[in-house]
């Protein structure tokens, strides 16, 4: 076996407990997609000051770019939450200058992929316990959604223990008319799995932090990469692609 240099290349900076992404990223991302990950000890909830945890960013953020990769994606949807919308901009604008190198959060990520498949009423299901998931609720209703449902599970250190069945669960039990789609928001957990079910279940679109950042990611190194095929799995979101 040999190393092939890839096509393009991305570098994610990640929460030093997730242990589900990589793997999601690797099953499902284009084979001549390079993809390099740093990890970082988030502290969401107030765990750690958001000057520390810039901070760190930006230290990671550094790392990447001595591999030269094409793009930073800070997948942190929580703590990007907890700044609000200008705090989001502001962060990524600080890796970018810092680092000379386009980057995204799985937040925008989110907010994108959203509108890509059409929802603006989502349900939206997270990990966190109800100040968190409030927080969450606020950040997407100032970029301009309208949150009909929301629940958190209120997991701690245990969203990935959650199954996809637990996920689906979830959404159904919060479900309404009024509701154009789902929202499940966190990286460290399964919620990729649970998105074809629920998109099955409910007849509406389905958006998880973790796909929709793989969707950026192809979306902005798209010229760089193989036409992508649709991926049933990753829902509709991915199935014009």
């Amino acid at each position: 076996m040999v190393a092939i240099p890839p096509l393009a290349r991305l570098g994610v900076i990640l929460s030093s407990a997730n242990w589900t992404l990589e793997s999601y990223f690797r099953a499902y991302a284009p084979a001549e997609l390079g993809i390099h990950v740093t990890r970082i000890r988030m502290g969401s909830g107030g765990e750690r000051s958001q000057a520390e945890i810039e901070a760190d960013i930006l230290r990671c953020a550094a790392l990447l770019a001595d591999v030269r990769v094409d793009l930073i994606d800070l997948q942190g949807t929580a703590i990007m939450m907890e700044r609000g919308p200008e705090g989001e901009a502001a962060i990524v604008g600080a890796i970018e200058q810092t680092t000379g190198t386009p980057a995204f959060t799985a937040t925008g990520a989110a907010v994108d992929a959203l509108r890509a498949v059409g929802i603006e009423r989502p349900l939206l299901i997270a990990p966190n316990g109800a100040s968190a998931t409030a927080r969450e609720k606020a950040f997407l209703e100032a970029v301009g959604f309208d949150v009909v449902g929301s629940v958190g599970l209120d997991l701690g250190k245990k969203s990935n223990e959650a199954t996809p069945e637990d996920w689906l669960a979830a959404a159904q039990s919060i479900d309404r008319p009024e509701a154009d789609g789902v929202f499940f928001s966190g990286s460290n957990t399964r919620m990729m799995e649970a998105i074809a079910p629920t998109e099955a279940a409910l007849d509406k679109p389905a958006v998880t932090s973790v796909q929709a950042s793989l969707w950026m990611a192809m979306e902005r190194l798209a010229d760089r990469l193989p036409e992508a095929r649709p991926v049933p799995a990753l829902g509709r979101l991915f199935a014009d692609r």
